[in-house]
């Protein structure tokens, strides 16, 4: 019978890691209630008030970026495809992002 539980707990266990899939894809949008005036500014500026993380790229309105992502705990790490570097996201207790952008601000973002 233990054999059978540790089995099935094993099973149950490479399922989860398989099916594990990266925790910030899918849309995002500027959280407009927590982040400060200049950083809502610059995300105006630069029209990255929304973000689209795919499999393989970032969806920017008017591009996409080759990226690939290295998930930690509690942190991705998206790596640009171009070789222009890499952008921290912070996984938030509350379901939010925080983002170090391309433009050199961090912002908060939420699901739409």
């Amino acid at each position: 019978m233990a054999a059978f539980l540790l089995r099935a707990w094993l099973v149950v266990a490479l399922v989860a890691v398989g099916c594990g899939r990266n925790p910030i894809e899918g849309d995002w949008e500027i959280d407009r209630d927590d982040n400060s005036r200049g950083v809502l500014l610059a995300v105006d500026a630069a029209e990255i008030g929304t973000l689209g993380f795919e499999s393989h790229a970032v969806e920017l309105p008017g591009s996409k970026i080759g990226v690939r992502y290295i998930v930690e705990d509690g942190v991705v790490r998206v790596v640009r495809d171009d070789g222009r570097g890499e952008h921290r996201v912070e996984l938030l207790s509350d379901g939010r992002i925080r983002v170090e952008l391309p433009i050199g601000v961090t912002a908060v973002y939420r699901r739409p």
